[in-house]
């Protein structure tokens, strides 16, 4: 069923940064703000709540027309988060609209950005050590949650984590669900191993059976993930920048390149705790499940003693612990900031503005002009909007 809303060309209170061209239907609440990526199938936009006063995501697919009977990839990603709703680090969208000429999901924004803009704030490119192997415990877990849907995500590359904003800032997310796919069948028997598949994913961090056209499982998310943290503790592969002719060149050197790298002809600085990971994932079998318990022990074998739960983007005095540890009972404020974050759904902004305050003083927000909200993360924007409005 098509939506009825007004066919209008919004125009945002909200700071724009870049001119929003595109002519898309939204709820009468949301306002278009700028563009702000690209996923593996569609365009995301950056909205604008005017009740909440809050960021949202919006995943826009648009019609092709050389393509009129195919499945619409983006109905298809919104039926994959249905399969993985309740899994704390996959965001659930809030809304499917289905047009004529488009379809579009309205997501959650989460405001510190994703590992790869992360990556380039830091002041050599790349992340410590230290902080790897605490991206690598974090990853491990979200990944697990998902093959335990019995899903495979199939594109893991920095650009597809998310980092949360203020207060939730120790919670990796996992997006773009677009190239998922289940690895058992209706019967829930493990699929065949199949060949001529062609590569899927983005060959920088693939598995080398997708190089080679092999289906994907488990393994390969993991062995991707490896190339997704190698990257991000070195600040570049070395089968980055080739210069070639063809795609099919390009690709046929990173895949000689990562063989060669998984046989040992080719060094790379990698972490101890890293290779041990990346060999277990080298030595599964195709429908294998890996042992996602050990290597999260051997990551917290590496755990910074004095700031075990922080990254590089953390502040100095950071105390905040994340999410995958609320069920050890460690983190009080972890998990109040969780609750308070599911009640926020479908109340009132004075509510909202009550449940705040438990977990950010108005006292924090130093900024004075009402422009500046803008660059806040989304629990500090309602707080300084609730902030002002009592003055």
């Amino acid at each position: 069923m098509q939506s009825t809303l007004p066919r209008v060309r919004f125009q945002s209170e909200y700071p724009v940064k870049k001119v929003v061209s595109p002519l898309i239907e939204l709820p009468i609440e949301y306002q278009l703000v700028e563009k702000a990526g690209q996923g593996s199938f569609g365009e995301i936009y950056k909205i604008y709540n005017t009740l909440t006063r809050t960021l949202h995501a919006c995943k826009v697919e648009f019609k092709d027309t050389r393509q009129q009977n195919q499945q619409s990839l983006l109905v298809k990603e919104y039926n994959t988060f249905q399969q993985l709703k309740g899994i704390p680090q996959v965001p659930q969208p809030y809304q499917l609209i289905q047009q004529q000429d488009y379809k579009l999901i309205i997501m959650p924004y989460y405001g510190s950005g994703n590992l790869e803009e992360l990556r380039k704030k830091q002041i050599h490119e790349k992340f410590s050590e230290s902080c790897i192997i605490r991206l690598a415990y974090c990853l491990i877990c979200v990944i697990e949650a998902v093959h335990e849907r019995k899903y495979v995500h199939r594109d893991i590359k920095p650009e597809n984590f998310l980092v949360g904003s203020f207060g939730d800032h120790h919670t990796v997310y996992l997006i773009d669900f677009g190239l998922a796919k289940p690895f058992v069948d209706a019967q829930g028997i493990h699929i065949q191993q199949a060949d001529n598949k062609g590569m899927v994913g983005t060959a920088r961090y693939t598995s080398i059976n997708s190089h080679l056209g092999a289906e994907q499982s488990r393994r390969d998310d993991l062995e991707a993930m490896c190339y997704v943290l190698l990257y991000l503790y070195n600040g570049q592969l070395p089968w980055q920048n080739f210069n070639c002719q063809t795609r099919q060149e390009k690709f046929m050197k990173i895949l000689d390149a990562k063989q060669k790298f998984a046989s040992g002809q080719l060094e790379i600085n990698i972490p101890p705790i890293l290779k041990k990971i990346y060999d277990h994932s080298k030595g599964l079998r195709f429908d294998e499940q890996p042992n996602y318990g050990k290597m999260k022990e051997i990551c917290k074998e590496g755990f910074n003693k004095t700031r075990p739960y922080c990254f590089d983007w953390c502040v100095v005095d950071c105390k905040i612990k994340p999410f995958e540890d609320i069920n050890d009972g460690q983190s009080e404020l972890a998990s109040e900031f969780s609750t308070i974050r599911k009640q926020l759904k479908g109340q009132t902004t004075d509510q909202i503005s009550t449940n705040l305050k438990k977990i950010l003083p108005c006292e924090q927000i130093k900024e004075e002009d009402e422009e500046s909200i803008s660059e806040l993360p989304n629990v500090q924007k309602i707080t300084k909007f609730y902030q002002n409005k009592k003055h």
